[in-house]
């Protein structure tokens, strides 16, 4: 009661408080930038829609946060900035592959681990298709322009593995003519360093980024070292006024270790990955019509040792190869004032194959999906209606149809009050129909689940003040457990049901042009607990650019985070503070130090992997 009523008290105190966030200037400027409620968004939607009036809730967070917070990978950054989204860890840096690892993305009660929250890069879905999860490494935080989270089913639009929300990670443009250099390299507590260089082009009908990260760290346990590098490139032309191409390519490769819970450390546990993307999208804009066809390739090389407790011996090399590609297109047109009708399809080819030494658990697994989608939007006066329909069809299980509808009601100025409701779903991934009998089910049917929003969302103060109350109910059946059978062993089946609701909250106050603050706030109430999800999750920051200084802060509270289920589940709450300065010394130089749980907090948020306490981290950033 006493963290409730904490945090009740922080959601007032708050609003005197602001955040900055970034501008439309080139991506290596700091410039500070109120949140608005009527920024467009693309990921409700497939085209361009002005945030206020799209009726499900969603999620931004934009390049000067994400540079803020020094970070290599993206999913730190938006765990304190989207409500409802909650990422394990397990160490300073790196996440890990198989057993032990830490990465597990939760959004209101469905976990990113198996496959019921989409990672998409630009619109294009972003997993490991042996297993059906995000490998939460390769989501690089210097690719990104800026993220959009649709929290709540997504699946009209994106198909299975949406259904607790979609995570759009869109990369970096261009913003303006010339030549753009920076570079950011930095050190900190055990070993940890970090370094990374972009290089932004723009003239004329051509732009370009080209990016390249390396990162490193002893972690704060032994045998918990973690080393990684990526690249990645992205070209575009405009052949007309009308039509433009554009061409990316991402790599990332990991070395990560797992030492094993402190209660029983392990040997040996070390995983090599290799993942890589590409893609390739013509897009149009005949102003009346737009749209776009994307083709797309997603690879991944795994080799892991799932190591050995001290006296054992190794079990040998798990080794896995997996693919996706496909082709998406879709087509806006506007027929009458107000009104636009998307139509689209997609088509997806996927597979991969695991053994280890002798023993196959997946020998080229292929399959497919193909679906075509309908989706119309009208405004008539203060009301703006959309709604849509998917038809999906698998190649195991046949017909899928997804409905969506929302409703968004101006009522004042500054004043906006949303309603939407959809299906989602998911097809059972290749591990859990093909992989380790007899836990295996080659029976196995879709999961589905229906989700239900009601969003408040006010401005005030010339719009330097935004608020916005998310109140969801979301159902779901044929969840895939593993069950018990009698005389049989344990085996997948289509056997749980569940319902989460909660409340999400976010607040966002330009005071000055210098004083800023952000906060959010979400409560989950879970029927059927999960792992990995926090009852309650507060986060509050503020920033603040006097002159040459640069100051930010930040705290963030979890209370009852699930470390396990059961009849007695065990839970972790905890509060961390962090913090950042920097100076910019030259107009092209800029000097900077952060620390992360400052307080020294000892907290898990995975069992038996007990988090570092205070670390800090230093360093240069040059932009030419």
């Amino acid at each position: 009661m006493k963290r409730i009523i904490s945090i009740i008290v922080s959601l007032v105190v708050i609003t005197n408080l602001s955040y900055a966030q970034d501008g439309q200037q080139p991506d290596t400027t700091r410039t500070a930038r109120s949140y608005n409620l009527d920024e467009v968004v693309v990921t409700g939607s497939r085209i361009p829609v002005p945030r206020d009036i799209l009726p499900i809730p969603v999620s931004v967070v934009h390049r000067g946060t994400i540079e803020r917070s020094e970070e290599t990978n993206l999913l730190p950054v938006l765990s304190k900035h989207v409500p409802s989204l909650f990422v394990t860890s397990r160490g300073i840096t790196g996440y890990g592959v198989s057993n032990g690892s830490a990465g597990g993305i939760n959004l209101r009660g469905f976990s990113g681990g198996s496959g019921r929250v989409l990672i998409l890069i630009d619109g294009h879905p972003q997993y490991a298709t042996i297993y059906g999860h995000p490998v939460a490494d390769a989501y690089i935080a210097s690719d990104a322009q800026r993220v959009e989270v649709s929290r709540g089913a997504a699946s009209i639009l994106y198909g299975s593995n949406a259904m607790g929300g979609a995570i759009n990670i869109i990369t970096r443009k261009t913003l303006e003519d010339g030549n753009w250099l920076s570079a950011r390299l930095m050190g900190g507590s055990y070993g940890t360093q970090r370094y990374s260089v972009t290089d932004s082009y723009r003239s004329g009908c051509f732009s370009g980024v080209v990016s390249g990260n390396y990162e490193r760290t002893d972690g704060h346990r032994e045998n918990l070292d973690f080393d990684m590098w990526s690249g990645y490139a992205k070209l575009g032309y405009e052949l007309s006024d009308r039509w433009k191409l554009t061409g990316n390519v991402n790599i990332a490769h990991t070395n990560s270790h797992n030492p094993g819970m402190v209660s029983s450390p392990i040997l040996g546990a070390d995983a090599d990955v290799l993942r890589g993307m590409s893609g390739l999208s013509f897009e149009n804009n005949y102003g009346i019509t737009s749209g776009a066809v994307n083709f797309y390739y997603n690879w991944g090389d795994h080799k892991i040792d799932e190591g050995y407790a001290e006296g054992g011996t190794s079990r040998g090399i798990f080794k896995s190869t997996d693919y996706m590609g496909g082709v998406n297109i879709y087509q806006s047109v506007n027929l009458f004032k107000g009104n636009t009708i998307t139509g689209g399809f997609d088509t997806k080819l996927y597979g991969g194959n695991a053994y280890r030494g002798e023993t196959v658990y997946a020998d080229h697994v292929k399959l497919h999906e193909i679906a075509g989608y309908l989706f119309a939007q009208q405004e008539l006066g203060r009301f703006m209606f959309n709604a849509g329909i998917r038809l999906e069809n698998h190649k195991l299980y046949g017909t899928e149809w997804v409905p969506q509808a929302g409703l968004s009601f101006k009522a004042a100025d500054q004043t906006h009050l949303k309603f939407s409701v959809g299906k989602g779903f998911r097809t059972p991934n290749m591990r859990e129909l093909y992989m380790y009998p007899p836990v295996n089910n080659e029976e196995l049917e879709p999961e589905n689940s229906f989700s239900y929003d009601f969003t408040v969302s006010q401005g005030l103060l010339d719009n330097r003040l935004n608020a916005e109350l998310t109140l969801f109910y979301i159902t779901g059946d044929s969840i895939i457990e593993v069950i018990e059978l009698p005389g049989e062993g344990r085996q997948n089946r289509n056997a749980g049901e569940f319902t989460n609701k909660g409340v999400e909250f976010t607040l966002n106050y330009q005071i000055l042009n210098n004083l800023a603050a952000h906060t959010n706030y979400s409560y989950l109430h879970m029927d059927n607990l999960i792992v990995g999800a926090p009852r309650h999750k507060f986060y509050a920051g503020i920033t603040y650019n006097p002159g040459k200084f640069s100051f930010s802060a930040g705290t963030q509270v979890i209370d009852k985070l699930y470390l396990t289920t059961g009849d007695n589940p065990q839970t972790s709450s905890y509060t961390l503070v962090d913090a950042r300065a920097s100076y910019k010394a030259l107009k092209w130089l800029d000097v900077f130090v952060k620390g992360d749980n400052l307080t020294a907090r000892s907290y898990e948020t995975i069992l038996g992997y007990p988090m570092p306490r205070a670390t800090v981290m230093g360093g240069v950033c040059l932009n030419l």
